[in-house]
């Protein structure tokens, strides 16, 4: 029988009422049963479903013999494609053989502890979630999917974790391990070196890691995209040199770290690199491994000053962020540097009073935000920097007298000092620049 809807979406609970025989439509081309009893007639209501009618079904409340995987999966795998559990508690989640199912995902399984998977049956899942689970590591049988692309474990009890387990899953793309307890990855051995895993993106945000090594990575040849946000890292490192020859975005925001020396990576089109809310107080040096870095994330971090002179040799590098570090004081190069493809440069909410613009080439920047800092003077931004259009000093000290002087500057829009004010929303004094507009200075 042709399967005639898209997905199933179930609550699972206990002794519940007889199925109500009309499947109510609602928007989206769905339809809801307020009930269904599989020990009854629920499988005659399914079948009378008119084909191709709707995307999905929604069952309030389904009744099954036991627990609602295994041969169930198997059975409505004839009518659907796809099936969501919002609400699973059973401790034991099983799929058997021949669950030509595409998609499967569960919701709010506290109690789950178990995912067993038939081998050598013939499943046809390409996509498995499993969202606030009691899954405390990577099952056994997760090899007996040899169609799975996407598997997200998402909020459960995940430890130790080694990427060995996927070596089967040689269709893997997306891996989600977010939101889980992990402390430890383990590295792969030289013994290891002829596991490929085919992982494109692997998201560990928000985990209990502090020290990675990172030849837990050294089999994912195909890694475009890693995401390390939200850990407690201070160290991430390698003992022998990892390629990722199509690796993308590389994200360790909001850890610990103090340094990063990135000499075990090669990364050669490597275009993200995300560094923000650490503890960095310099730029990592040896960035010219990566050629073709586009954006450098650094804002949050610890920066008493920003010295520009690490980022030379980045040819096509666009944007930069420095934003929120309170103590920056400074702007500078410590060496002659060109950055040819430099278009934006964001300094924000530091104390920076000096931009020494001095040996720094940006041939094409056209925009820089010093906003919220403490220039008491309008930095040469235009002198030095011929390509800019506009750059702005928005809240930052400067006398009023100094502003007029540029008034034409700020009415042309290339010296950005906020929106148009009255004389009450500028606290430290102002001046009319135009009919109904104040600017904010520094009397």
């Amino acid at each position: 029988m042709a399967r005639r809807v898209v997905a199933l979406l179930l609550i699972t609970a206990g002794c519940l009422p007889l199925a109500y025989g009309v499947c109510v439509p609602t928007m989206g081309m769905s339809c809801v049963f307020e009930s269904l009893n599989m020990l009854k007639d629920g499988t005659a209501t399914l079948r009378q479903l008119e084909p191709n009618r709707y995307y999905s079904v929604r069952v309030q409340t389904l009744r099954v013999a036991n627990n609602p995987s295994g041969p169930f999966l198997s059975f409505v795998s004839e009518f659907f494609d796809n099936v969501e559990f919002e609400t699973f508690r059973e401790p034991v989640f099983a799929i058997q053989a021949r669950t030509n199912l595409s998609k499967v995902q569960v919701y709010d399984a506290k109690a789950l502890k178990q995912l067993q998977i038939a081998d050598g049956g013939d499943i046809g899942i390409q996509e498995l979630t499993l969202y606030n689970c009691g899954l405390d590591r990577i099952p056994v049988t997760i090899g007996n999917l040899p169609l799975l692309d996407s598997l997200t474990l998402y909020q459960c009890a995940l430890r130790n974790v080694s990427l060995k387990a996927f070596a089967k899953n040689t269709r893997l793309t997306s891996l989600d391990l977010s939101f889980n307890e992990i402390d430890t990855i383990m590295p792969l051995t030289v013994a290891d070196s002829d596991i490929a895993l085919a992982i494109e993106n692997l998201y560990l945000t928000s985990n209990r890691l502090e020290s990675l090594d990172m030849t837990a990575f050294d089999g994912l040849s195909r890694l475009v995209m890693l995401d390390l946000r939200y850990n407690n890292l201070a160290k991430v490192a390698a003992e022998r040199t990892i390629t990722w020859s199509m690796m993308e975005i590389f994200d360790v925001s909001n850890n610990q770290l103090r340094t990063l020396d990135l000499q075990w990576l090669s990364a050669p089109n490597l275009k993200r690199l995300l560094l923000s809310n650490n503890l960095l107080d310099k730029i990592p040096a040896r960035l010219r491994r990566f050629p073709r870095l586009q954006l450098v994330g650094f804002a949050d971090n610890k920066f008493a000053g920003i010295d520009l002179a690490p980022l030379n040799g980045l040819p096509t590098l666009n944007s930069l962020d420095f934003s929120n570090n309170p103590k920056t004081r400074y702007i500078r190069s410590s060496r002659p540097i060109r950055l040819p493809e430099l278009d934006s440069l964001y300094v924000e909410f530091c104390s920076v009073s000096r931009f020494n613009t001095s040996g720094i080439e940006l041939p094409v920047v056209s925009f820089i935000s010093l906003a919220h800092n403490n220039f008491s003077t309008v930095p040469p931004l235009g002198l030095a920097f011929p390509s800019i259009t506009s750059f702005s000093l928005y809240n930052n000290p400067i006398p009023c007298g100094t502003l007029k002087a540029r008034s034409e500057l700020i009415l042309s829009g290339r010296l950005i000092m906020g929106p148009p004010q009255d004389a009450a929303s500028c606290p430290s004094g102002s001046f009319d620049i135009a009919q109904d507009y104040a600017v904010c200075c520094k009397a």
